[in-house]
């Protein structure tokens, strides 16, 4: 079964796995042969292969190049990856990844797209108090494999405004908040990376009611999408979207400039480190 076909009975991780031992077993290799190969260790690739552990793009490249397989296993990689998404985001993800430009307003917390490992695995702990850790770091995972889409040859460009409430909110604690902070300083050295604040002088302003995100693309109309918990609406009626790309104008008006914003991030930053 090639990778494009329709989604197999099994998850798309145990599937890797199977291909990988498949793959293996063809090249006349045990898992401790294979792992020699690599950089990682026997018991890391025996769980992949077990479907007990999420694979990195970096463990995939190298059981890839390995095996010679031409990039059959970052192939299946997306599709473990896109699995992972709730069905209610799935449809998202596949919008964000085709857009050329992306607006969004961030009213609680940093957009996915520059979370920190650590910030988002914080984020899913506390909104999914009883998921098992397995499943966090699959989703952790697949979040991370999202953010590729402002690193890759033809990113989007990415234009977010951060309420100042966002960097005060202490997410996972000081540590993690310190590396979501310098994270954000160094995701804002892209050229394709715009980041505003919006400080809390503001007072009332254009999106009071909450986030939202803004989707345009080279061949179609903008799409506006506005996440709730545990669900998503993706928003194509024309007057909704461009009444919310008003609301996105002003609140970039409102905002301090690109400077000032990373100057009171680094602020933020001095604050919480001593």
């Amino acid at each position: 079964m090639g990778t494009d076909d329709a989604q197999p009975r099994m998850s798309w991780l145990t599937y890797y796995g199977e291909e990988l031992q498949q793959a293996r077993e063809r090249r006349g290799l045990s898992v401790r042969e294979l792992a020699a190969q690599t950089s990682y260790s026997f018991q890391q690739l025996y769980n992949v292969e077990a479907g007990r552990r999420t694979p990195s793009e970096a463990f995939t490249r190298e059981v890839d190049q390995a095996l010679e397989t031409g990039g059959q296993f970052e192939r299946i990689l997306s599709r473990v990856h896109m699995e992972a998404f709730p069905a209610w985001w799935q449809g998202a993800a596949r919008e964000e990844a085709r857009a050329t430009r992306i607006c969004t307003y961030q009213s609680q917390v940093v957009h996915g797209l520059l979370q920190t490992e650590d910030y988002a695995r914080a984020l899913m702990r506390e909104a999914r108090p009883r998921e098992s850790a397995e499943r966090i770091e699959a989703d952790v995972a697949a979040r991370r494999n999202r953010q590729s889409i402002l690193t890759r040859a033809a990113p989007p460009l990415f234009w977010t405004v951060l309420d100042e409430a966002v960097l005060k909110r202490p997410i996972g604690g000081k540590a993690v908040m310190l590396g979501q902070l310098e994270h954000l300083l160094d995701m804002a050295e892209h050229k394709n990376v715009v980041i505003q604040v919006l400080p809390f002088a503001t007072g009332a302003h254009a999106a009071t009611d909450g986030s939202f995100t803004l989707w345009s693309y080279a061949d179609r109309d903008d799409v506006l999408y506005v996440e709730a918990l545990f669900t998503g609406n993706i928003v194509q009626r024309q007057a909704d979207v461009e009444s919310t790309r008003v609301a996105y104008d002003l609140l970039v008006a409102a905002a301090l400039p690109r400077d000032r914003s990373l100057d009171l991030i680094r602020s933020a930053l001095k604050d919480l480190a001593t």
